[in-house]
């Protein structure tokens, strides 16, 4: 039998190069707290800021893709579960972190990675999130304008969809 890989796996394979996911089932739906987000937009900017060729995080909608995806049944609780905490983590070991300057957030982000043990798994979940919001379909809340496709020379591919995870029409 041949096995199909979802469009989330192959990013994770080929871009986080062996790192291992858990892809842990979908627990029970809960509200969203918004809090986390504000963090996560904030590092999201650290990681593709405004001023580069690539577009910004912020340009692409990045942080609408995630909270986009999020509520979705077919979202990994447990991953928005480590989003959070990891942005919670953040913010208790940098409580200035969202009034700090970009220089300054990029250091604070540099050591929490290597200071904290959760640290560099809740980066990469997060720059794995952070990518897919780049390179998806701009329906999914990401790639605003395809953004993202654009500046890699990207072509999307057809039929596009025409509804948010496959509903039917």
């Amino acid at each position: 039998m041949k096995k199909i890989m979802t469009r989330r796996v192959f990013i994770a394979s080929t871009i986080l190069a062996g790192t291992a996911l858990a892809l842990l089932p979908q627990g029970a739906k809960t509200s969203i707290n918004i809090e986390p987000f504000k963090v996560i937009e904030a590092v999201q900017e650290v990681l593709f800021p405004k001023g580069l060729q690539a577009p910004s995080a912020f340009e692409f909608g990045a942080t609408n893709y995630l909270l986009t995806v999020s509520t979705h049944s077919s979202f990994w609780a447990e991953d928005l579960k480590f989003l959070a905490h990891g942005a919670e983590l953040l913010m208790e070991k940098e409580s200035s972190f969202l009034t700090m300057n970009p220089k300054q957030r990029d250091k604070a982000l540099r050591d929490f990675v290597s200071n904290s043990s959760k640290g560099e798994s809740w980066l990469s979940l997060l720059l794995f999130y952070t990518l897919e919001a780049l390179l998806s379909d701009p329906i999914y809340g990401g790639n605003k304008n395809e953004m993202g496709w654009k500046w890699l020379g990207h072509y999307n591919g057809q039929p596009e969809p025409k509804k948010l995870f496959g509903e039917l029409l």
